[in-house]
């Protein structure tokens, strides 16, 4: 491993794991970058209704730190829901605000897949705070966000149906509620970083549009991949040249 490149951190959405990314995991890995994901403590088979984003973003941070402290730079790269505790993830710990601190290594950029952009602190993703309806692929039960099988061909439109359902099977079915309902303190227009969004033009989970409006508010690089929602496995080589050319002109 060449260790001028940047330790990269794939953050998983909503009910993924590492598996789901091992296309392009694998194809960094050839490439010499060091890869680092896990599992997202808000899911599973037996979850803490009161784990929200914060805690995946805290688990992430535990990891991550040392190799800042050693004076690495990191990339992190999220999916969908993984925006969120990217917003954890990020806060303090660019490059910029780590040098002001008189601290070597930090994050020097993000990439985020279909995410999410807040408007404001504290609020929801409308910048307000009504109640954001759940999706129609979810069963609410004591706190636990229940995913429904409905929510394969919105989450992997684009494969074939094979591959579908082997992704599928490989999803955790329970989420905690709290993740989904609970807002950032740290917005993306605030990342002192590089910040480039894939937006995926064929995306039946996160409207398309509504993900060009976000990336504009967040004050993202935007690049458009003809995807469903999963870009990482329909479209892993043009997510890999992305995360490249970031990887290089941010460090």
């Amino acid at each position: 491993m060449a260790s001028h490149k940047p330790v990269i951190f794939i953050v998983p959405g909503a009910y993924h794991r590492p598996i789901h990314y091992r296309k392009i995991t694998d194809l960094l890995r050839v490439e010499g970058y060091e890869v680092i994901s896990i599992d997202l403590v808000v899911c599973g088979e037996e979850v803490d209704p009161e784990t929200t984003f914060f805690d995946d973003g805290a688990a992430v941070r535990k990891i991550l730190i040392p190799f800042l402290d050693a004076g690495r730079r990191a990339l992190i790269v999220s999916h969908s829901y993984g925006s969120l505790p990217t917003s954890v993830i990020v806060e303090g710990l660019t490059l910029a605000e780590r040098a002001e601190q008189g601290l070597q290594g930090g994050i020097v950029g993000v990439v985020s897949l279909a995410g999410f952009a807040f408007p404001v602190p504290g609020k929801n993703i409308l910048g307000n705070e009504d109640e954001v309806p759940n999706p129609p692929y979810q069963v609410i039960k004591d706190g636990v966000a229940h995913l429904q099988e409905s929510a394969k061909l919105i989450f992997f439109s684009g494969l074939e149906s094979k591959d579908a359902d082997s992704e599928w099977d490989a999803l955790f079915k329970k989420q905690s509620l709290k993740a989904f309902k609970t807002y950032p303190r740290h917005v993306e227009s605030e990342y002192r970083c590089s910040k480039t969004y894939v937006l995926c033009e064929k995306d039946q989970a996160v409207p398309p549009a509504f993900q060009e409006q976000m990336a504009r508010l967040g004050g993202f690089d935007i690049v458009r991949v003809d995807s469903g929602h999963s870009p990482q496995l329909s479209k892993p080589g043009d997510v890999l040249a992305i995360i490249k050319r970031v990887a290089v002109t941010s460090s």
